[in-house]
């Protein structure tokens, strides 16, 4: 009787059993193509399981802990739907999810410029009445806290179609991304959106990347005080929801200023757990679900939170990016990023963070950045010109991951000359494409067909910046002078947080110059 009783138990524990794959695995998925393909989830442990997917099969075992991981081979682009299997050799029990096409993913993230959808965008709301079946898309919820609670479902993962009703879930910047590498490649495109506003790199980044940089440690070690400190989840939420009302109370008192103003509340401090800019909390809570999802590369929308320290986000961007590849096991992944717009900030160092963000494009090997100082807004942090910078970010992809002959830098400083009180600025204007007699030469224009060109400083050996007097004088070249500035030794171009008048230096594909700082010291010069 004992024994039947065993045997009972043990079938009874086989066939409860879990068996899934993970959530971000679920109907509609678009897998990557031409790359091994990452596929784990869940079954008991020593529980040898086989995915089956386009005539492959694959067999792994789950580890101690219950988790299995393995790789199909590189599969082939397709638009024709498929279903992906995991069975497991005890009990024959499966799984499977339907309708599973193989394209090009991308991983499309950062804080709310972002997150901002078509509605938020010029042009955006007609491509919400479209519907694109090449375009699809998940989005993982915002989610905050440490330790990490709560696990994501496959219906908050849920893959979608772009279409009428769930369009609107899309960031505008990866929509108009996606549309581009669409049509450029004719593959099937799925986004994978990963983005919450507001936030600073620090808290997309493991910990363990923060305690490697001597000057990020602070950071970790500021989390996990806050960790140790005894207070209890609810005592920390209480503290976040105690400045969001004086936050919102504070902003209708201003608009009368009628009665006493609300008394102040400060902002919870990076050492709240359940703070979404808290150092890694983000890293732990939205994107590690989805790691190591095989995507193509990544896109990323982010600074503005990182402003007030740009020097510190010189070694804090590198190491996220660092973090990422090594955690997805790919020191090449492509990974392409904004640099910030244009925008009256009140007391930020946006030109500092700007670069900041060249600085990694220079030296962060597989990388590139889209210049978007051309279509921000003075008053309004999250500019509704998204459709640009979503095409800027597919002209890296499409010229350094596909191939395809597209140019993808506007103007760049070059050298600095002086000549009889004046400075002349030379730029490379098409990343040698002229060399390579595939495109036309990109040279030098504005947007509006003006000779003069808005935008640039000058300053003498005191270093006082005026502004100059500027006209593009050859295909390459600017000519700048002041009557403020006899002997002028330096420029800068686009160097504040909002330009005015607005900047208008191009090349003739449409791209703008990229804002610069540099001196004689650093460059060549011709005397008269």
């Amino acid at each position: 009787m004992r024994v039947v009783l065993i045997l009972l138990s043990v079938c009874a524990g086989i066939a409860g059993a879990e068996l899934s794959l993970a959530p971000i695995f679920n109907d509609g998925a678009v897998l990557q193509c031409d790359m091994p393909v990452n596929i784990w989830g869940s079954a008991d442990p020593g529980e040898p399981v086989t995915v089956s997917f386009a005539g492959q099969e694959k067999t792994a075992v789950a580890d101690s802990s219950g988790k299995w991981f393995l790789q199909l081979d590189p599969l082939k682009a397709s638009s024709e739907p498929g279903v992906l299997s995991v069975v497991s050799s005890i009990g024959n029990r499966q799984s499977s999810i339907g309708n599973v096409l193989v394209g090009e993913v991308w991983l499309a993230t950062g804080q709310s410029n972002m997150e901002v959808g078509l509605s938020g965008a010029d042009g955006g709301r007609e491509r919400l009445e479209m519907t694109l079946p090449k375009i699809r898309f998940a989005k993982v919820p915002r989610k905050a806290g440490l330790p990490v609670e709560t696990q994501y479902t496959a219906k908050e993962l849920a893959w979608k179609t772009f279409a009428p009703g769930a369009n609107g879930a899309i960031a505008a910047v990866a929509f108009y991304f996606a549309e581009q590498i669409q049509q450029a490649t004719g593959r099937q495109v799925g986004i994978l959106q990963c983005s919450y506003g507001g936030t600073p790199a620090e808290a997309w980044t493991p910990m363990w990347a923060l305690d490697a940089r001597p000057e990020l440690k602070y950071l970790a070690d500021t989390i996990r005080g806050g960790l140790a400190s005894g207070k209890t989840r609810e005592q920390w939420q209480a503290e976040d929801a105690a400045f969001w009302d004086f936050w919102h109370a504070r902003r209708e008192w201003a608009k009368t200023r009628e009665g006493p103003a609300p008394k102040e509340v400060l902002q919870p401090g990076p050492d709240n757990p359940w703070n979404a800019k808290a150092p890694t909390a983000l890293y732990e809570n939205m994107l590690a679900p989805v790691i190591p999802y095989t995507a193509r590369g990544v896109i990323w929308y982010q600074g503005e939170s990182n402003a007030g320290k740009p020097d510190e986000y010189r070694i804090l961007f590198p190491a996220m990016i660092d973090a990422w590849r090594t955690l997805w096991k790919r020191p090449d992944m492509p990974f392409y990023f904004v640099q910030l717009a244009a925008y009256d900030h009140p007391n930020q160092d946006w030109p500092g963070l700007r670069a900041a963000q060249a600085f990694t494009r220079d030296t962060v090997p597989h990388t590139g950045m889209a210049v978007a100082i051309d279509v921000g807004e003075e008053k309004e942090i999250h500019p509704r010109a998204k459709q640009p910078v979503g095409e800027r970010l597919a002209r890296l992809a499409l010229a350094d991951v596909y191939g395809q002959d597209v140019v993808t830098r506007g103007p760049v400083f070059q050298t600095l000359e002086t000549s009889t009180g004046k400075l002349r600025v030379v730029f490379q204007c098409s990343e040698k494409v002229e060399q390579a007699s595939r495109l036309p030469f990109q040279a030098l224009e504005t947007s509006g067909g003006r000779p003069d060109v808005p935008g640039f400083e000058v300053a003498g050996a005191d270093g006082k910046y005026y502004p100059a007097q500027a006209r593009i004088v050859s295909k390459d070249t600017v000519e700048l002078s002041s009557p403020d500035v006899k002997k002028p030794v330096s420029v800068r171009y686009a160097w504040h947080n909002w330009i005015e008048p607005p900047v208008t230096l191009q090349n003739s594909a449409g791209l703008p110059a990229e804002p610069f700082e540099a001196g004689l010291e650093s460059s060549g010069t011709l005397e008269p």
